[in-house]
This record gives structure tokens, C-alpha cells and sequence, in this order.
């Protein structure tokens, strides 16, 4: 993707959406989801608004629905469906919505005003859990719904980034030796960033010494790391809807190749898994996570 435009290839999609590219190819032949244009050497190129589909269709289908039924939403029933999905849980005075508010004239200190109270009242853990991270959701789901524009969601994901960056920067150092060594990797989709941030925070308050080298990844990298420096746990960021159960077998191989005594899925989309390696454990949100992690010795 170039800087400053607004044309997308089918590799962006992918890593913004978490959906394969084969599984967008085999979308557009079966359901028609989408009609890329194609340049005179026969590549696919998607616009902004065909982006913001195949995240709406994402988060659709990560909530229940099957893909033959999205398909034959109309571009209406579809955005209908996200916020009516997005907004089970929004009530009360804080709830993402109006928060939301503050941030969307790029008025950094207005914006930062409106955040920083969560975080002195609750501290970061429960001003994430509580309030940020479904603000991040808010704005992104906006964003695909034509709420916001790209530039008003990524400012409120870089405000926020810019607090739990500080955050972890001011956490005291250990006063003993770290209890165990983490690994963290995200593979796809860097819109789910700041939850992995998060995560490290957590990791790093708790005593962890966390080996987290930001940006995404190939799995492959895991081995590499191991090399270097030996870690007893795994994070892995699995937001991605095409995160497949062959992909799951893989983890679970290298983690018991490598002696990796448990391997954590972040952020794992909802279904109905049932055959779960005996050495992975799915958390689906950072309260769920922050839960594995303090059971972790």
C-alpha cells in the first residue's frame, strides 16, 4: 500500500483484515464480496470502501454469522449489522461512543483529557479492559461503517498507543530476577497493536522478562528467536479470522519441539473449537488474557 493513497492490493487486505488472500479470491468467485479493478498485468487493486467491506464481513463472520448469509446482505443491512452487533455492550456515560467524541477533531489534548482520568482513577489495567480497548473497537468499527474517516480512527489508535507505550516505559524495573521468559509474536492484522501492547504491560508488571519485538512477523521467526534466547512461554496474537486449525497444529508442534511449556492465543475469534492442543490456551480478550497470564508460574 502507498503512503497517502487510497488503493489497496490483495496482500493489504489480508494483513488489515486477518482473512487470507485465497480465501478473499475464493469469496469473490463463489459470493461476489467483492470486485476488485485489475491493472493491465491482471493484479488486483481494492478502494478504501472495499477494504472497510471485507472488515465488516470479517467481523461479522467472527461473531456467528456464516459467509453465504453475509453475502446476501445489501451494502445497508451489512453496516446495520456491525453497529447493532458493536453496540450490545455500549451503555452508560463512558460508553465508547461518547468518549469518542473528544477525539474526533484531532485535538490531541482535548482527547488525552477526556482518557487520562480512567487511567489515574482505575490504572491502566482496568482503563484498558474497561474503557480504552472498546474505544479502539468503536473507532475502528466506525471507520468501516463510514462513521469516521481512516485519519480520525488511526489518530484515536495513536493517541491511545502513545499512553500504554508511556505507561510501560514508567513501570518500575523488577526488584528481583525475572520468574520466566515470554515470547510474544504477532503474525497478522496491525490494527490489533495496541492490545499487544498491552499485553507486554501486563507481562512486565507480573515479572515476566518478555521478549517482544513489535510489528508483525512470520511464524517462522519463532524458531529463530529460540535460538537466541530460550523462552518457557509464547504469545501469539491469533485476531486473524483465517487462523485455522492447521495454523493451530503448527504452534503446537514448534512449542513442543522447542519445549515451550504453553503457547497463548490472543485475541482468538469466537467459535466453537473444541479439539485444543493440551499445551495452547485461548484468551479472546484482554480481560481473558490478563486472567491466563496470573495463573502462569
Amino acid at each position: 500500500m502507498e503512503e497517502g493513497t487510497n488503493v489497496f492490493t490483495i496482500k493489504d487486505l489480508e494483513n488489515l483484515s486477518g482473512i487470507k488472500a485465497h480465501t478473499i479470491r475464493i469469496w469473490e468467485k463463489r459470493y461476489r464480496i467483492l470486485e476488485p479493478d485489475r491493472t493491465e498485468s491482471n493484479i488486483r487493486s481494492y478502494s478504501e470502501t472495499e477494504l472497510k467491506k471485507i472488515l465488516n464481513v470479517a467481523y461479522l463472520n467472527r461473531n456467528g454469522l456464516k459467509i453465504s448469509k453475509i453475502a446476501k446482505l445489501s451494502e445497508e443491512e451489512l453496516t446495520e449489522r456491525v453497529m447493532t452487533i458493536s453496540g450490545r455492550h455500549e451503555t452508560g456515560g463512558n460508553s465508547p461512543g461518547k468518549i469518542l467524541m473528544s477525539g474526533i477533531n484531532f485535538n490531541e489534548s482535548l482527547f488525552r483529557e477526556a482518557l487520562e482520568p480512567f487511567v489515574s482513577k482505575y490504572g491502566l489495567e482496568e482503563a484498558y479492559i474497561k474503557y480504552l480497548c472498546p474505544l479502539l473497537e468503536k473507532a475502528r468499527l466506525l471507520w468501516q461503517t463510514g462513521g469516521l474517516s481512516r485519519a480520525q480512527e488511526q489518530f484515536v489508535r495513536n493517541v491511545i498507543r502513545q499512553i500504554l507505550i508511556l505507561e510501560d516505559i514508567s513501570l518500575a524495573a523488577p526488584a528481583v530476577k525475572p520468574k520466566t521468559s515470554v515470547a510474544m509474536i504477532n503474525t497478522s492484522d496491525n490494527l490489533s497493536e495496541n492490545n499487544f501492547l498491552f499485553y507486554k504491560y501486563l507481562l512486565k508488571k507480573r515479572g515476566f522478562d518478555t521478549i517482544f519485538t513489535g510489528g508483525i512477523l512470520p511464524a517462522s521467526e519463532i524458531i529463530e528467536i529460540h535460538k537466541i534466547k530460550q523462552f518457557e512461554y509464547l504469545i501469539v496474537n491469533s485476531y486473524s479470522f483465517d487462523f485455522s486449525k492447521k495454523n493451530m497444529s503448527y504452534f503446537s508442534s514448534i512449542g513442543k519441539s522447542l519445549l515451550i511449556r504453553k503457547i497463548i492465543l490472543t485475541d482468538y475469534p469466537e467459535s466453537d473449537e473444541k479439539r485444543i492442543p493440551e499445551n495452547i490456551i485461548i484468551t479472546r480478550n484482554p480481560e481473558e488474557f490478563r486472567t491466563v497470564v496470573d495463573s502462569l508460574k
